[in-house]
């Protein structure tokens, strides 16, 4: 265990919160949640060494990612032909790709967070886990490139064809400017060097470039609800939370800048935080793997939808979905 000063702020201040613990698997040992001082950032600290991390990623959290090589739907791909540059029929005439805009224009909201096209571009998958978004997108042009820490993850990648690398990004050693488009869906919270992990793919990224960063919001109404039982809180893989705060906070110091910010609940964790709550006050263990009768309630799902509705819309949404560009 090792104690650290604030990733965001470089502060040595924080107030204790909370103490938390594997509620997933029920994997022994507790750790400490603080937040800095000074900016707010929430963190496990002292926080736990690589090898004590090892333990709490045992094979069925790998073996739980899909594995369906499949590309995107017809509807999707329709959508990112019309508005988001990719390539479609060149002999379409010009009348008839204004009318799949039009027809498609309520569908262009829900794909709103796509990745633009770049011809003849390379986009790069950190923790891209079996491979299969990297799948998609380099049967849609882009000349995809992986990196994921799991071995086995990683090789099941390869044999379908994908370049993917096994360890870490500084391990990957990709040259400067390499990439016009990184990807990180949820894979931020969980490393110990966020700051770093930000300045290597500055190194990497193309001037004008894009990072794609998905990552669980500490300023959630989920978090202000459950506090200790936030589902997405996820003691001790995710060593970090964010905000939207410390997020822009910390990407604005290495001149990185947040185009757009997108929250996204669904009922998922929402429910997983109530039967956290449940399993302690009958003390079942680990929460969510003890029990997800909650979580699979039809009822309770469309219950608590517009809860989590509303809170995308207050930008108070569990998840947030991050457009950063480099200058």
């Amino acid at each position: 265990m090792k104690t650290i000063p604030c990733e965001v702020c470089g502060s040595d201040q924080s107030r204790f919160l909370f103490e938390g613990w594997d509620r997933v698997f029920g994997i022994r040992g507790k750790f400490n949640v603080v937040q800095c001082k000074g900016c707010g950032l929430l963190f496990i600290n002292p926080q736990p060494d690589p090898e004590t991390l090892k333990a709490y990623y045992p094979d069925v959290y790998y073996a739980s990612n899909p594995s369906h090589y499949r590309e995107y739907s017809w509807l999707r791909r329709k959508v990112l032909e019309a508005y988001f540059g990719y390539r479609s029929s060149p002999h379409s005439p010009q009348a008839l790709l204004l009318c799949k805009k039009v027809f498609l224009f309520p569908f262009r909201v829900r794909y709103g967070h796509a990745v633009r096209f770049v011809e003849g571009g390379k986009i790069l998958d950190i923790g891209c886990g079996n491979g299969t978004e990297l799948y998609k997108l380099k049967a849609m042009g882009w000349e995809a490139h992986g990196v994921e820490m799991d071995a086995q993850a990683s090789e099941r990648a390869r044999a379908k064809g994908m370049r993917v690398y096994t360890g870490d990004l500084f391990g990957a050693a990709f040259p400067d400017h390499f990439f016009h488009v990184v990807r990180m869906s949820f894979v931020l919270e969980h490393l110990p060097n966020p700051r770093e992990t930000l300045q290597e793919i500055r190194r990497i990224l193309l001037p004008g470039g894009r990072i794609d960063i998905s990552i669980q919001n500490a300023g959630s109404l989920h978090y202000r609800l459950f506090g200790p039982r936030w589902f997405s809180l996820d003691v001790p893989r995710h060593l970090f939370s964010f905000s939207p705060k410390t997020i822009r906070r910390l990407l604005s110091s290495m001149d990185l800048e947040l185009k757009s910010i997108w929250f996204d609940s669904g009922t998922r964790s929402f429910l997983a935080s109530l039967q956290y709550i449940i399993n302690d006050r009958y003390q079942r263990g680990a929460g969510y793997t003890a029990s997800q009768a909650m979580v699979k309630s039809r009822l309770l799902r469309a219950l608590s939808y517009p809860i989590c509705w509303a809170a995308d819309r207050m930008g108070w949404g569990d998840l947030m979905h991050l457009e950063v560009g480099r200058t």
